[in-house]
């Protein structure tokens, strides 16, 4: 039962960073073309953002890079990313999707498909699918329905306004920096800097709006972030910096990009093999809006069960590669081999633990704060 629990909740995270991403494509002006003239990189931004605009489907690519400095473990970046088509089924539904998932680390790569027919869900590994169970296919339905139909933030009701994150408020010095093609739209680039605990402010925003529409307890994403916590790590990103490729006619985005630069020090370098720092880059790109989508339901599918014991074994074995050493497998299959040998002794188990320490923690963050001794043991 742990396995099967552990694996739903696995597999509805992914789908909720999915929607999420969708929701920001139908972030846009309310009309199909633009009032004003001005190139003025502030009102560009308010058009973007504000208002909503109908994005009905299209072909969804999302990325997020991890490249490391100072490791003597990971030796080049990693990345996980997903992407595919998608196509709405009307206001509050879940929408038809077909996305790839993928990791890359240590030069190796894993990856799983994750279907949705906007009334069962499936996903894909090894070429063999699984039905997600309906019980948590359906919660996460109406958590979706739910947050589809929860009124606007007080500065907007778009999509992006309803999760709780308003860019309007973290964005600074934003500037135009010509025009581009992205995926065959014509558009603006704008970049602008970000404030860091402006934009932890609206992390929290949405996360506790997840929590309320039960989201995050079903997936263990975070309930929130301590303003602590915020306020360290904001002290410490250096170098953020915000893109975002608005449509020159209709200023829906086509791509946004958000990259930074953390330093790591303490404990956590010393587990990731002397890692000094981090940059971080986060890609979302949209393409063939509003052209239809054809996804279909796998004929063939095995018993959700058999399918967790599978992702769980996985996900354990990427944790011991990402800290030096090991291999990447699944039941049954080797998907690569990291070929190093200089983990730190006994640091892939101590992250296992902590892990699981986590999972066990649930939102109850005392213990999640006291399973951080596990790390230096």
């Amino acid at each position: 039962m742990h396995h099967r629990s552990w694996g739903r909740r696995v597999l509805a995270a992914l789908l909720v960073a999915a929607l999420a991403s969708l929701t920001v494509a139908a972030c846009g002006s309310s009309s199909s073309s633009s009032s004003s003239s001005s190139t003025d990189a502030a009102s560009l931004l308010r058009e973007t953002f504000s208002g909503s605009h109908v994005v009905n489907s299209g072909n969804l690519s999302f990325s997020l890079t991890v490249t490391p400095t100072g490791s003597r473990t990971l030796t080049g970046p990693i990345v996980l990313s997903f992407g595919g088509p998608f196509q709405s089924l009307g206001k509050g539904k879940l929408p038809e999707s077909n996305f790839n998932v993928s990791i890359s680390a240590q030069g190796k790569t894993g990856s799983l498909g994750i279907l949705s027919t906007g009334k069962n869900g499936y996903v894909t590994l090894q070429g063999t699918s699984y039905q997600l169970p309906a019980a948590t296919f359906q919660k996460l339905e109406a958590s979706f329905a739910q947050l589809a139909a929860s009124p606007g933030a007080s500065s907007g009701s778009g999509a992006l306004s309803r999760l709780g994150i308003d860019p309007m408020h973290w964005l600074v010095n934003p500037t135009v920096v010509g025009r581009e093609s992205v995926g065959g739209a014509d558009t603006t680039h704008v970049r602008a800097g970000v404030n860091v605990g402006a934009l932890l402010q609206d992390i929290n925003t949405f996360l506790l709006r997840a929590s309320a529409l039960g989201v995050s307890g079903s997936t263990r994403i975070p309930g929130s972030i301590p303003a602590a916590t915020r306020a360290r790590i904001a002290g410490e990103v250096k170098n953020p910096r915000f893109d975002v490729w608005t449509g020159s006619s209709d200023k829906t985005i086509r791509r946004l990009a958000i990259e930074l630069t953390l330093p790591v020090s303490g404990r956590v370098s010393t587990l990731l093999g002397g890692l000094s720092s981090a940059d971080l880059g986060l890609n979302i790109e949209y393409t063939d809006l509003n052209q239809p989508q054809s996804i279909q339901a796998p004929t063939t599918v095995r018993p959700f069960s058999e399918f967790s014991a599978k992702l769980q074994s996985f996900l354990a074995t990427v944790q011991s590669t990402a800290v030096g050493g090991g291999s990447i497998t699944t039941t049954g299959a080797t998907i690569g081999s990291s070929g190093s040998s200089s983990a730190v002794p006994g640091t892939a188990k101590q992250l296992q633990n902590y892990t699981k320490c986590l999972q066990s923690a649930g939102q109850d963050i005392s213990k999640m704060q006291r399973c951080a001794k596990l790390l230096n043991k």
